[in-house]
C-alpha cells in the first residue's frame, strides 16, 4: 500500500471518528504541531520524494 493510499485511509478514518463528541481531527493536528513526531516527518518526506514527482524531467 502506497503512502498516498495510507494518507487517504487515515483521513477517512479521522473524518468518521470526528462525528463523535470529541474533536479527534483537531486533537491530532495539535499533537502534530506541538510534538513534531518523527513518523509525521518521515511520512511527508516519503510523500514528496523526488522519485515520485511527475514533473521531474527524464
Amino acid at each position: 500500500m502506497g503512502i498516498k493510499t495510507k494518507l487517504i485511509v487515515g483521513f477517512v478514518l479521522l473524518e468518521i471518528t470526528d462525528f463523535l463528541p470529541l474533536p479527534t481531527t483537531t486533537m491530532v493536528a495539535v499533537y502534530i504541531v506541538l510534538k513534531k513526531p518523527l513518523w509525521f516527518k518521515n511520512m511527508i518526506m516519503e510523500l514528496y520524494r523526488e522519485e515520485d514527482r511527475p514533473d521531474k524531467p527524464d
